[in-house]
């Protein structure tokens, strides 16, 4: 099976830091699970332009000028924000991944078999109730969420450097959020205004 994924961008020993994959994973099932965290998450929470552009520089040279950026981007790092002070961004890969474990903790409960999908069972162990595993997912779809607000928040004080980052969302120096209203303008129609004076 070709999984462009895992073959091109997140490895499974990579998950290992972040949640309980097994040292014989299901890389059938990671790969389902990193496309589905890539469709439904990761381009919902970025928007495609940024994504693909993200994907056409990840595995870029050394000595490519904006190696350093695309790495930070990627792999996370420290950072200043407007005030001085130091700031954590996880990075891409790490939101990726945390969306990606969510999936595949769902995923992995079930076999396709002749007969459908069916709950893997053994006679050394039970099944974890779905419930359980429904709650784990969703912790790790939350921490992906903390992750990405961690990357919002260094590719807002570094738009400059992702033209493709729709900074849509991001606080302005005045304290706002978004520019212009993102480009939306709010019309109020059939109303007049006067000053009351006393």
């Amino acid at each position: 099976m070709e999984c462009n994924n895992i073959e091109n961008y997140l490895y499974a020993s990579e998950f290992s830091c972040v949640g309980l994959i097994a040292s014989h994973c299901d890389l059938s099932k990671l790969c389902i699970a990193t496309e589905e965290a890539k469709i439904f998450d990761i381009i919902p929470l970025f928007c495609f332009d940024f994504v693909d552009d993200v994907l056409a520089h990840w595995n870029m040279e050394l000595t490519n000028p904006d190696y350093e950026k695309y790495a930070t981007l990627i792999c996370g790092g420290s950072y200043l924000d407007s005030y001085g002070k130091t700031q954590l961004n996880l990075g891409f890969k790490k939101v990726w991944i945390y969306y990606s474990y969510a999936h595949y903790l769902l995923l992995n409960q079930f076999n396709d078999t002749a007969n459908g999908a069916v709950k893997k069972q053994n006679e050394w162990s039970l099944p974890t109730p779905l419930k359980e595993v429904n709650d784990f997912s969703n912790k790790y779809r939350n921490m992906g969420k903390e992750a990405f607000q961690s990357v919002k928040d260094y590719l807002c004080q570094n738009k400059s450097s992702f033209p493709k980052f729709d900074d849509c969302h991001c606080r302005l120096s005045c304290g706002c959020n978004g520019k212009c209203s993102c480009g939306k303008t709010k019309k109020m129609t059939g109303f007049k205004f006067s000053t009351v004076r006393k």
